[in-house]
């Protein structure tokens, strides 16, 4: 298949879809233009597209920067030709490549005008994005013979062109909503936006744009716009003495703390009116409650004595073999998400202290009143009833347990040793501790990734977009991790939840770059809802399979699928390799096999590659970073 066969069908960009995911636009001067509101092709449309060659294979080109700030990207860039096209460089090549330093520092521009390409950037970190642009969108293919479009600019401005998820979210009130028979028999009930979940864990009082909730509006607002359409609420309640949240004084009372509050009443009040606004936002909101007991000295080891035995964590310890306390329990925790409209509870070290009924019954009295909820344990539940899933989905018992993970946290298939799709396809690793050592291993519906969460002594994300994208956001599973990772916010060895997160450190060029690269996966995943939200009641029946790739890139390539669709997910965490990776789409298995023409597109950038026959695109060769991943689209025609 030859990159030159795009010229066919290079301008076939009608899919509204692909102009939410593209972040870069091109200039009305250039080929294949076109906007949301008035696409100039459309899908049954071809438009030639006259190209320019710049140079042969084997031939010569010349890369130089005007600046010593730019020169890393520009002997990059000649590094790469020089490995896909064994071209060498020389000042007096026919073929320049310019790299201008100009601009604000997160942006930049591509223009071909001849056989010059200029690459205009305001920073090291746009230019090497620039780069990337570059790459995927034209040195796709086979072909040895590098040619562009005639006058093509590529712009990117950071503030014009940044990604919006926040019109692909969308709340969906417990009176219209549908129920799904999570565990196939009809024991949990889940509201059908459990499909669509992607969760960041936030707790308001160490976000730096937070503090308490009057404050912590803008957090929601900036979810949105990444795509995140569920927060996990760290303990709302009141403290009491020397409790952090996960130690505190009952689910009766919140904490003045968040709130700003000392009336209860209008603590509450200020809780609803949270919650609601998130609603508007499209983003559902998780209460995280606490069963293991209260702090010592809390009002109600005073007053109820009775409800209480021995101790857990230092303090006083909850009896649940006490009737009344399990009612009054389960009637609070009722009324909190009656009076907030919250949607669920996080239950912290559950079921290992009250087991599947008490929060059986509170899910029970909720629907009674209208109101449907998920309920989520902390660690592994059987599935028979009461949790829609836990927390840590992904977490490989047979080589560390929870706290392990805790102090020495690992990305499972990036550096844990779970091949991504033996794991999906045998259960190795998903689920609970006695589960994984079953035959139904990895055979509910849902499972997380859960990357962080406030209890990992370390961030783990550290700049690589397989950690967050490929292990979790394109894979089958619930994205889960904690604030901050979305941008790569920086970290010191400590426990997270005691640790600002300073929103700040969003607007630095790299983060920026990042956060933006997140956002684009969030688009692609809410964009083919078909193919990335598909649940099965097996989950190792999921719409998944390897693709084999020719080099070694050290993690498994895979498909996801539907209908006449597959989207290729190939990764490169080999730094040795060229970023240049040979696949061979597995048409059979993503059940695309019989279509005589097939539409590839780069979903990275939003670019439409060609039209091709199955012969054609039986082995493609794309454009993949180190500690990055391809997204490929292939559609039968």
């Amino acid at each position: 298949m030859k990159r030159s066969a795009r010229a066919a069908a290079a301008a076939l960009l009608a899919a509204l879809a692909l102009q939410m995911i593209a972040s870069c636009g091109k200039e009305p001067s250039g080929p294949a233009t076109g906007t949301a509101e008035e696409p100039e092709t459309t899908a049954q449309e071809v438009r030639e597209v006259q190209n320019v060659k710049l140079f042969d294979e084997n031939g010569a080109v010349s890369v130089v920067s005007d600046t010593d700030a730019l020169q890393p990207a520009a002997d990059r860039l000649a590094a790469l030709l020089e490995k896909r096209y064994g071209v060498f460089v020389s000042d007096g090549a026919g073929c320049v490549f310019r790299f201008v330093r100009a601009g604000e520092k997160d942006d930049y521009r591509i223009s071909v005008e001849g056989t010059s390409v200029t690459l205009t950037a305001g920073s090291s970190i746009s230019a090497r994005a620039a780069i990337d642009e570059f790459m995927r969108r034209y040195t796709f293919g086979t072909d040895k013979t590098l040619s562009v479009p005639e006058g093509d600019i590529i712009s990117y401005d950071c503030y014009k062109n940044k990604i919006d998820n926040s019109k692909l979210l969308s709340y969906i009130p417990s009176d219209s909503v549908k129920l799904i028979d999570t565990n196939g028999k009809g024991r949990i009930m889940s509201p059908e936006w459990i499909d669509s979940l992607i969760i960041v864990e936030l707790r308001p009082l160490t976000a730096s744009t937070g503090g308490t909730l009057a404050n912590s509006y803008d957090l929601l607002d900036f979810y949105a716009e990444v795509g995140v359409n569920c927060v996990w609420l760290t303990p709302i309640y009141e403290y009491g003495p020397g409790g952090n949240g996960y130690g505190n004084t009952g689910v009766h009372r919140i904490g003045e703390n968040l709130t700003g509050k000392s009336d209860q009443d209008a603590g509450w009040e200020e809780m609803k009116k949270f919650v609601d606004h998130a609603h508007e936002k499209g983003i559902y909101v998780l209460l995280d409650v606490i069963t293991w007991g209260v702090m010592r000295g809390s009002e109600l080891t005073q007053t109820h004595p009775e409800w209480f035995s021995g101790e857990a964590w230092g303090n006083d310890a909850f009896n649940w073999k006490n009737g009344e306390l399990r009612e009054w329990f389960t009637e609070r925790c009722v009324e909190n998400i009656m009076k907030t409209g919250a949607d669920g509870f996080r239950c912290d070290c559950e079921p290992n202290y009250t087991g599947y009924n008490l929060f059986g019954d509170v899910r029970n009295r909720l629907a009674e009143q209208g109101k449907y909820v998920i309920i989520i344990s902390e660690d592994g539940s059987d599935r028979k009833k009461t949790y829609d899933f836990e927390q840590d989905g992904v977490l490989w018992y047979a080589k560390k347990d929870r706290g392990g993970v805790y102090s020495d946290p690992t990305v499972w298939f990036v550096d844990g040793g779970l091949d991504i799709v033996e794991s999906v396809k045998t259960g190795k690793g998903l689920g609970s501790a006695v589960m994984q050592n079953t035959k139904k291993a990895g055979s509910a519906k849902y499972y997380t990734n859960c990357i962080t969460n406030h209890d990992y002594q370390k961030r783990i994300v550290l700049g690589n977009r397989l950690n967050i994208g490929y292990a979790a956001i394109t894979a089958p599973f619930i994205p889960l991790w904690y604030m901050g990772d979305e941008f790569n916010c920086s970290w010191q060895p400590a426990v997270q939840y005691d640790l600002t997160v300073n929103y700040a450190d969003a607007e630095k060029p790299a983060n920026r770059r990042f956060l933006e690269d997140v956002k684009r996966m969030i688009a692609v995943r809410r964009t083919y809802k078909d193919i990335f939200e598909y649940w099965p009641d097996d989950h190792r029946k999921t719409n998944l399979c390897k693709v084999e790739v020719a080099e070694d890139t050290g993690l498994s390539a895979y498909a996801r699928y539907a209908g006449d669709k597959a989207v290729l997910i190939i990764p490169n965490n080999n730094e040795n390799i060229s970023a240049f990776v040979t696949a061979t789409v597995p048409f059979d298995e993503c059940g695309i096999a019989d279509h005589e023409k097939y539409r590839l597109t780069e979903l990275w950038t939003g670019e439409v590659l060609g039209i091709f026959t199955k012969e054609e695109i039986g082995r493609i060769n794309c454009y993949v970073p180190y500690e990055n991943f391809a997204m490929i689209l292939i559609e039968g025609l």
